[in-house]
C-alpha cells in the first residue's frame, strides 16, 4: 500500500531534508518513526530536497507499507511520535504508480524579504534586508529575467549537473507594509536555485549591476559571476502540483 504525506516543517534545527550521517535530517526523523510504527526500515520518497534551514509549508513525500491503516489513523500515528518541528497535515492512499517526485509537474517556493525593523523572534522565518539603498521597483523587474526557459548554471550551487535548463512559469511579488513575498512557480529547481536568484536580483535594485548585466550573467553560464546567495530562513517549500 501506498501512502502519500503533505507535511509542514520548520526547517530552523535541520541541515536539510535528506538523510546525512551525524547530522539532524527531516527525512531521517519521519523514518524514525516510521520504524517504530512498522518495526522495519521504512524509506520515504520526497518530492524534492530542502537545505539547511529552509522550510517546508507543504513537503510531499510517499512511502510503501504493509499495514492496511485509514489514512487518518496513519497520520495520527505519525504526528504523535514526531518532534514538535515537524508535522504530517494530509495522508491519503494513492495508486503504485505515483511518485512523488517524478509525478511532480511544478513546485512553487516563497522567499520573504523584510526591509523593516528588525524583530529577532522572526529572524529565523524571513531574512532582514540590511541594505537600505534598495530600488524595489528595480529589485522586482530584474526577477522577471529569471521567467521562461533559460539555462540557470550561473544561478545554482551545484556545478555537476549535465543539465541546468529549467523552465520557471512565474515570478511574483507579494508587498505588505515592509515585507516582500517572491513567489516562483517552476518545472523545478536546483541546489540554492531561488537563494542566488533572489540575491542577485538584490544587486540590480543596489545598482551595483544593470539588467544587461543579469542577462550577460545568465548567458555566460558561470557561477563565479554570481557569487551573491540570501540566507535560508526565507525560504519556504510552498506547495508541489501534480
Amino acid at each position: 500500500m501506498r501512502y502519500k504525506c503533505i507535511c509542514a516543517y520548520d526547517g530552523t534545527l535541520f541541515h536539510g531534508f535528506q538523510v546525512q550521517k551525524g547530522l539532524r535530517t527531516v527525512q531521517e526523523e519521519i523514518e524514525a518513526v516510521l520504524l517504530i510504527i512498522h518495526k522495519k526500515k521504512i524509506r520515504i520518497h520526497a518530492s524534492g530536497r530542502t537545505d539547511a534551514g529552509v522550510h517546508a509549508l507543504n513537503q510531499v513525500f510517499h512511502f510503501d507499507s504493509d499495514l492496511e491503516l485509514a489514512p487518518e489513523k496513519m497520520k495520527n500515528a505519525i504526528n504523535s511520535r514526531l518532534p514538535r518541528d515537524i508535522h504530517i497535515k494530509k495522508v491519503e492512499i494513492v495508486d503504485k504508480s505515483f511518485h512523488s517526485r517524478f509525478s511532480a509537474k511544478a513546485k512553487e517556493y516563497h522567499y520573504l524579504l523584510d526591509y523593516g525593523s528588525y524583530d529577532p523572534l522572526k529572524r529565523n522565518y524571513r531574512y532582514y534586508c540590511p541594505y537600505r539603498d534598495v530600488d524595489w521597483e528595480k529589485f522586482k523587474e530584474a526577477l522577471l529575467v529569471f521567467e521562461g526557459v533559460h539555462d540557470f548554471r550561473s544561478f545554482t550551487k551545484n556545478q555537476k549537473l549535465k543539465n541546468t535548463v529549467r523552465y520557471i512559469k512565474k515570478i511574483e511579488v507579494e508587498s505588505k507594509e515592509t515585507l516582500l513575498t517572491v513567489k516562483f512557480i517552476g518545472e523545478g529547481f536546483m541546489h540554492n536555485m531561488v537563494r542566488i536568484m533572489v540575491a542577485m536580483a538584490l544587486e540590480v535594485g543596489r545598482g551595483k549591476i544593470t539588467i544587461a548585466d543579469l542577462k550577460a550573467i545568465m548567458a555566460q553560464k558561470d557561477r563565479r559571476l554570481s557569487p551573491k546567495i540570501v540566507p535560508p530562513s526565507g525560504l519556504y517549500l510552498y506547495c508541489v502540483y501534480y
